[in-house]
C-alpha cells in the first residue's frame, strides 16, 4: 500500500557508521515554550483529525498521564528499582498492597540500532511501568483478558516514572504517574462504526498497516519532559478515520464520509495521510476537494503529505503538436509486494476539453486495439480486457483513463505500448501504478519523458491543503539524498491546475516515533514530515485557538527557512522552505502583543 512507506534495505544502513552521527529528535523543540496564561505549550485543548490507516489504542504512547502520582516500594530494600519485586505504593500506607507490583514494558526498538537502548535495565525515558495486577509476569490488556472500557488504559495500569535527578534510573523517593485517559477521542472503523472514549474505544480495530499510529505519534506521542522522544504536542486530542483501500481505482472511495465525519467531530486541524493519483483529475476539482475547501473556509486548518511519487518512473510529461503521432510503452510484473499483479491501470491528463487524441493499445502478445477517442467501454484485444473512459472535470481538464487485465484473471505481466496521436497542440500528462498500489512503481513507464513534476498527490491537490514536502534528517536513503536535502521522492512541482503543489516541507526521512505493539521505529516520506507540520500547528492553535486556517498558513510561510538545500525561496520544490517550529510559535507571539 502507498500510505506505508517502508524501506526493504534497512541492513545496508548497518554497514554505514550511523552512530558517530548526531541523532535528531525532529519532534522535540530546542526552547520550552508557554501560552498566554503561563502554561507549558503541549497542544492541550487542540483536536487533530487524521484520515489514516487507524492507530494502536493499547500503545502507551497515547494514555494521558491524567492517573495520580505515587510512590513506589522498595520492597527487597536494596536501594534501586527492582521490576517484579517493588512495588507501586497505591494506598500511600508504604505497603505493598495485591496487584500492586510494577514490572516494565521493555519498548521494542524498531530502528536498526539507530537509536541506542539499554534492553537489560529498566529506562525511565524510553520505557514504561505496569502494574502486574495477576502476577503473570506479563502486561495483560484488552477485551480478551478481561478489561472494559472504564479500565484505566485497557488493561493492567501503565505508569511513567519521574527521573528527577536524570541520572537514568528510578531512584528510591522519585515519584511514578499513573497514565489513565486515552488521548483517542473517536475512531471511524473501515466498515463505518464509530467508537468512542468512554463508551467502546477499547473494541476498536487494530492498525494492520502499522502507518496512522506512527503519524499520531509524531503529533501527540508520549508524554513532555519524561519519554527521550515524544510528538509536537502530547496534550492534544486525536480522532482517526480509518481508511478503506479498494483493490482497484478509485482506491479510496469513501472519502467524503471521512471528510464529514472528521468535520462533525469538530476537530481544529485535519491531515491527510493518503496520496492518491490513479484517475485522478488532479486539477482541485473533485467533491473531495470542495469539501476540504469548505472545511478550511470553516476555520479549520487543513494539511497533508504531498506524496512520495518522484522518482519512481510513474509520471511522464510530453508536449504534442497537432497531428504528431507518438509512443509510450510500460512494463508490468507478474506480482509485486506480495500479491499477484492482474491488473495496471494509467490515466492520461491534459488541460482543455475541445482538445482531443487518439489512443491505441499494443498489447503484450502483440495485438493492436482500436482508436479509442471518446466514450468508455470494455473491449478484448488478444488476450486481455482493456476498460477506457474519456472524462472532463470541471476545471476544464480532460482524463482519458484505462485499465489491463489478463483473460481468466491471469498477470498482466509484459510489455505494453500506448500509441498516441494528438488532434491539437497539448501538454500530456501521463500517470501509472497497478494493484500494488506502490509509490516505487511495479508497473512502470520506459520513456524519455519520465517526469518528477507534477507529482504532488491527491487529495493535496485542492486549492486550499497546506501540502507538505519531506527532507532528509539523520542519514540519507539513496545515493542522490544527502542530510538536509529534499528527499528524492517528494513529490514537488505545479499542479496541473497551475497551482504550486508544495507550501512547505518539513523532516520527513529517518525521522523517529512510536510504532505498534509498543516499539519505537524509524518512519519516513512526506506520511512522516505532515505531521511534523500538524504538530507544530497544535502549538499554534493552543496559544491562539481563534487562528484560521488562513492565518496558520500565513506563520508557516511567513516562518520558513532558506538554507543551501533550498536555494531562493518560495520555489515550485521547497514551496516556502522548511518548517520552522520555534520561529512560527516566536512569530505568534510577537503578534499576539
Amino acid at each position: 500500500m502507498r500510505i506505508k512507506f517502508i524501506f526493504t534495505l534497512f541492513a545496508l544502513f548497518i554497514a554505514v557508521n550511523l552512530f558517530s552521527q548526531d541523532i535528531w529528535y525532529t519532534t522535540v523543540l530546542k526552547e520550552n515554550f508557554v501560552d498566554k496564561n503561563g502554561n507549558p505549550l503541549t497542544g492541550k485543548g487542540v483536536v487533530v483529525g487524521d484520515i489514516d490507516s487507524g492507530v494502536d489504542i493499547f500503545s502507551p504512547f497515547f494514555f494521558f498521564a491524567d492517573g495520580g502520582e505515587f510512590n513506589w516500594i522498595d520492597v527487597d530494600k536494596d536501594g534501586k528499582f527492582t521490576p517484579g519485586i517493588d512495588a507501586v505504593d497505591f494506598k500511600g500506607d508504604g505497603i505493598a498492597s495485591a496487584g500492586s507490583i510494577l514490572r516494565y514494558i521493555e519498548m521494542k526498538n524498531n530502528t536498526y540500532n539507530v537509536l541506542k537502548t539499554d534492553k537489560e535495565h529498566f529506562n525511565p525515558d524510553m520505557d514504561f511501568l505496569y502494574a502486574d495486577k495477576n502476577g503473570n509476569g506479563k502486561r495483560d490488556f484488552g477485551e480478551n483478558e478481561g478489561f472494559t472500557e472504564n479500565d484505566a488504559t485497557y488493561g493492567e495500569q501503565l505508569f511513567i516514572a519521574i527521573d528527577a535527578n536524570g541520572n537514568g534510573t528510578l531512584d528510591p523517593g522519585e515519584k511514578i504517574v499513573a497514565l489513565k485517559t486515552s488521548k483517542v477521542r473517536a475512531v471511524r472503523e473501515k466498515s463505518g462504526t464509530i467508537r468512542r472514549r468512554g463508551i467502546d474505544l477499547i473494541k476498536t480495530e487494530p492498525d494492520t498497516i502499522q502507518h496512522g499510529t506512527s503519524v499520531s505519534g509524531i503529533v501527540l506521542g508520549g508524554h513532555m519532559g519524561v519519554q527521550k522522544m515524544h510528538g509536537f504536542a502530547p496534550d492534544a486530542e486525536l480522532v482517526m478515520a480509518n481508511i478503506d483501500y479498494a483493490y482497484t481505482p478509485r482506491f479510496v472511495r469513501t472519502f467524503p464520509d471521512l471528510l464529514k465525519f472528521i468535520r462533525d467531530e469538530k476537530v481544529n486541524i485535519l491531515l491527510f495521510e493518503d496520496g492518491e493519483w490513479m484517475w485522478e483529475f488532479m486539477d482541485g476539482s473533485t467533491e473531495e476537494e470542495m469539501l476540504t475547501n469548505e472545511i478550511a473556509r470553516s476555520g479549520i486548518t487543513v494539511i497533508g503529505g504531498g506524496g512520495n511519487l518522484a522518482s519512481g518512473n510513474m509520471i511522464l510529461r510530453d508536449k504534442l503538436k497537432k497531428g504528431q503521432k507518438t509512443e509510450y510503452k510500460f512494463s508490468s510484473p507478474a506480482a509485486g509486494e506480495g500479491k499477484k499483479n492482474d491488473g495496471s491501470f494509467v490515466s492520461f491528463l491534459w488541460k482543455g476539453k475541445d482538445k482531443n487524441a487518439v489512443f491505441n493499445i499494443v498489447t503484450p502478445d502483440f495485438k493492436t486495439s482500436p482508436d479509442l477517442s471518446k466514450g468508455s467501454g470494455f473491449i478484448k484485444v488478444g488476450n486481455y480486457n482493456i476498460y477506457y473512459s474519456r472524462e472532463v472535470s470541471s476545471k476544464n481538464t480532460v482524463m482519458f483513463k484505462f485499465s489491463f487485465s489478463e483473460k481468466d484473471s491471469g498477470a498482466v505481466k509484459g510489455d505494453w505500448l500506448i500509441k498516441v496521436k494528438s488532434k491539437d497542440d497539448m501538454e500530456l500528462w501521463g500517470f501509472i501504478v497497478d494493484v500494488t498500489q506502490s509509490w516505487g512503481g511495479t508497473t512502470r513507464w520506459y520513456s524519455d519523458k519520465i517526469s518528477d513534476e507534477g507529482s504532488v498527490t491527491f487529495p493535496c491537490t485542492a486549492d486550499s491543503c497546506i501540502a507538505v514536502g519531506a527532507y532528509t534528517v539523520n542519514f540519507a536513503w539513496g545515493p542522490q539524498d544527502k542530510k538536509g536535502a529534499l528527499c528524492s521522492y517528494s513529490g514537488r512541482g505545479l499542479n496541473i491546475s497551475g497551482k504550486r503543489g508544495i507550501d512547505i516541507c518539513a523532516p520527513g526521512h529517518s525521522t523517529f516515533t512510536c510504532g505498534p505493539n509498543c516499539s519505537y521505529t524509524l518512519f519516513s516520506g512526506t506520511s512522516s514530515a505532515a505531521p511534523h507540520v500538524v504538530g507544530t500547528v497544535a502549538l499554534l492553535l493552543q496559544y491562539d485557538p481563534t487562528l484560521t486556517h488562513s492565518q496558520v498558513r500565513n506563520i508557516l510561510m511567513q516562518t520558513a527557512t532558506q538554507d543551501e538545500f533550498t536555494g531562493p525561496l518560495p520555489n515550485d520544490n521547497w514551496g516556502a522552505g522548511k518548517l520552522n517550529p520555534e520561529g512560527a510559535i516566536k512569530y505568534l507571539q510577537s503578534i499576539s502583543k
